[in-house]
């Protein structure tokens, strides 16, 4: 048994001054203005709230998390998902996802729970009983492995909400993993979220 952090990679390769004019060349369309400022003209649309010229940009990532943070993040319809499957995919060891605090404040006691689980499933498996129903035995901080794709607009709309106080502890996390990204590839995007 593995127990790991939530990681989250940017799988595009992108240039964010190309993304910029693009975002303006296509928005700039509405007024048949001029083209000039790639980034003051998002900025600005963006601090109006004409957001919709963001959806014509998409990103793709590529995350790993536990199950109940899947189960969170898969709610927003506007994206796209891929996700592992615990129907089809045979485990012959667990990867869990670290929890922020056991009880007793140690990794030892968790240790413990996630490794008899992990000797419950693959129990399960060697009497037969077919991946797909000895999943039930699977903690919701297994590891599971997902892509998502969505429009610029959309992450605004997910990282506003799932880098929030009100939000999970471990969805912060991973929401934090996507602002640090796009603060880096494209700031002006995510000026504006605080977290």
């Amino acid at each position: 048994m593995k127990i790991i952090e939530p990681t989250v990679e940017l799988i595009d390769d992108i240039d964010g001054a190309q993304i910029l004019r693009k975002l303006e060349r296509c928005g700039k369309v509405s007024r048949q203005s001029k083209l000039g400022d790639a980034e003051s003209f998002v900025r600005s649309i963006i601090k109006r709230g004409h957001e919709s010229v963001l959806e014509h940009v998409s990103l793709t990532f590529h995350i790993i998390c536990d199950r109940a943070i899947m189960a969170e993040l898969t709610r927003h319809r506007h994206a796209s998902f891929t996700v592992e499957s615990t129907r089809y995919v045979k485990y012959d060891e667990l990867t869990v996802i670290k929890p922020f605090s056991t009880p007793d404040g140690s990794d030892f006691t968790f240790w413990h729970m996630m490794r008899d689980t992990e000797r419950n499933y693959l129990f399960l498996v060697e009497q037969g009983v077919k991946p797909e129903l000895a999943r039930a035995v699977l903690p919701l901080c297994l590891a599971t492995e997902l892509y998502m794709t969505a429009n610029l607009r959309e992450l605004r709309h997910i990282l506003k909400l799932r880098t929030g106080n009100a939000a999970h502890p471990q969805m912060r996390v991973v929401a934090g993993k996507i602002l640090d990204i796009l603060r880096e590839k494209l700031p002006v995007i995510v000026e504006d979220i605080k977290s």
